[in-house]
């Protein structure tokens, strides 16, 4: 097993950056963004690398909840795969989450992820088709992303890095406006992207940041 070639194109930047980090809140996101990472590239060698760097920072319930939700934004089969190479390090899973009325939580949170946008995405995805707008909020903002575990800030860090690794650069611009409206700041938005931009495709990278300053000139 070796690692993916977009991992091993950065690997010592971001050992780095992991090597110089103070900031316990900011160690907490580089694992999650790395973890999420690996589970975007389905790349288990690096994700058992860094699973090994969690303890005392991450809790197992932490990772979990970043791997579970990224079947969102990379699919079943990665998210699959990445709980094997999880259950080879922590063995027990923390059991079933049930968030009560999907509907009513996909509705609320999707409300603070999107703000005054939230009328307008659910009309877009109606024009593409109605069934996919209710998924969206009630499987994914719903079912996963109003689940315990993390906080919004949290999860919406880890969106940005799956669709950082994807190169899904609309979904991207959305998220980082979502970031800010879960209260995450500038500067750790900011930060968390340096420090992941070399796992976004060579050729999208000047158009990821041009979103970025877009974004945060808003």
């Amino acid at each position: 097993m070796v690692f993916s070639s977009r991992y091993s194109d950065c690997e010592s930047q971001l050992t780095q950056s992991w090597s110089e980090l103070q900031n316990m809140g900011q160690k907490k996101m580089f694992l999650l963004g790395i973890i999420v990472v690996a589970t975007t590239l389905n790349d288990q060698l690096m994700l058992g690398l860094w699973i090994k760097r969690c303890p005392g920072i991450l809790n197992e319930e932490a990772f979990e909840e970043a791997i579970l939700q990224t079947l969102l934004f990379a699919g079943f089969p990665k998210t699959i795969e990445a709980l094997k190479q999880l259950r080879t390090h922590f063995p027990v899973n923390h059991g079933a989450k049930h968030v009560g009325d999907h509907k009513k939580a996909g509705e609320a949170t999707s409300q603070i992820i999107y703000g005054k946008y939230h009328s307008k995405l659910k009309q877009v995805m109606d024009e593409l088709h109605p069934d996919l707008t209710r998924w969206m909020i009630e499987d994914g903002y719903g079912r996963v992303l109003s689940r315990p575990g993390l906080t919004l800030q949290e999860r919406e860090i880890s969106v940005l890095a799956s669709l950082m690794t994807s190169g899904m650069i609309n979904q991207f611009q959305a998220h980082v406006r979502g970031a800010l409206y879960v209260g995450l700041s500038k500067v750790d938005i900011i930060w968390f992207i340096n420090t992941f931009q070399c796992i976004i495709a060579a050729n999208l990278r000047a158009d990821f940041n041009r979103v970025l300053q877009k974004m945060l000139a808003l």
